[in-house]
């Protein structure tokens, strides 16, 4: 898996649920079919934090994330480049 199309299931599971802590991630990405190690997925979201893609808070002693501004508009232009990489369909 790629360095953006990880980001693209980090943040399109954030968008869908809102703030949330890295297990509920987990759990999102294992539905779509995607299994990481839970060490991975909390690197992903510290990297996706630190970029400013995502806004965190303590919670009960978990961080919950949640999209930033930033993390929107990235997710946006990363849904605009994974369709415009999808070969067209020809009807004949």
């Amino acid at each position: 898996m790629d360095y953006n199309q990880l980001k693209l299931l980090v943040l399109r599971a954030l968008s869908e649920r809102g703030a949330t802590d890295s297990s509920a991630v987990a759990a999102a990405l294992s539905a779509s079919g995607v299994r990481l190690d839970m060490h991975a997925i909390r690197m992903a979201l510290m990297r996706y934090y630190k970029q400013g893609l995502l806004k965190r808070e303590r919670r009960f002693g978990l961080y919950a994330y949640e999209l930033s501004e930033r993390g929107i508009s990235r997710l946006a232009w990363l849904e605009s480049s994974a369709r415009a990489r999808l070969p067209e369909h020809k009807h004949v």
